[in-house]
């Protein structure tokens, strides 16, 4: 009995170094927005999983924001310009308004995908890129701004960045994405 008491002993040494080498990760976890825009995939981080779920298996964040957000019980987490938001312990939304860095810090590397030339995302550049892609979205406008809601769940923000009177809705350009769970009472 003390023989298999120690090999369980050993096994889990040996295992937990294991995972903590792998937990290390020492190559950057690559993220491809053609795959995030499509699919909603930001490797094996979905909406819903825990901060004690994702640090297990995700890199340790570049920084956390802390003061009165951890109070009222949201944090934010970030990866370059890429940030995790979490209410309580969940994770309800992976956003960016970073276009003109958008790094992925220390921990990812980005494939940017229609992202790498911020000069050209404009409503219109998008939407062409989108449709050739296959990607099917539902389109929202209010006076100040056009919003695409993705099927994969993420939706992209257009804005009149210079407040150019008259200007057309297809330049706007976009100032920000997140894949968040959709609000059924904002798509009415």
């Amino acid at each position: 009995m003390q023989t298999l008491k120690m090999l369980v002993f050993l096994y889990q040494i040996v295992d937990n170094k294991i995972k903590n080498e792998c937990m290390n990760f020492k190559e950057k976890i690559e993220i491809d927005f053609l795959e995030f825009f499509k699919f909603g995939k930001f490797d094996l981080i979905r909406l819903g999983q825990t901060k004690e779920w994702i640090l297990k298996e995700f890199p340790e964040p570049d920084s956390r924001f802390t003061g009165e957000m951890l109070k009222n019980g949201f944090d934010i987490w970030t990866y370059g310009d890429i940030e995790f938001h979490f209410a309580g312990q969940e994770l309800f939304l992976i956003f960016s308004d970073y276009f003109k860095t958008l790094k992925g810090g220390k921990k990812l590397k980005l494939n940017k995908w229609i992202l790498s030339d911020i000069s050209k995302l404009n409503l219109l550049y998008v939407l062409t890129e989108l449709n050739i892609k296959g990607i099917d979205y539902k389109k929202r406008t209010d006076n100040l701004s056009v919003t695409l809601r993705l099927n994969s769940g993420v939706e992209l923000t257009f804005e009149n960045i210079n407040k150019t009177d008259n200007l057309s809705p297809n330049e706007f350009q976009m100032v920000a994405f997140g894949l968040v769970a959709e609000n059924p009472n904002r798509w009415k």
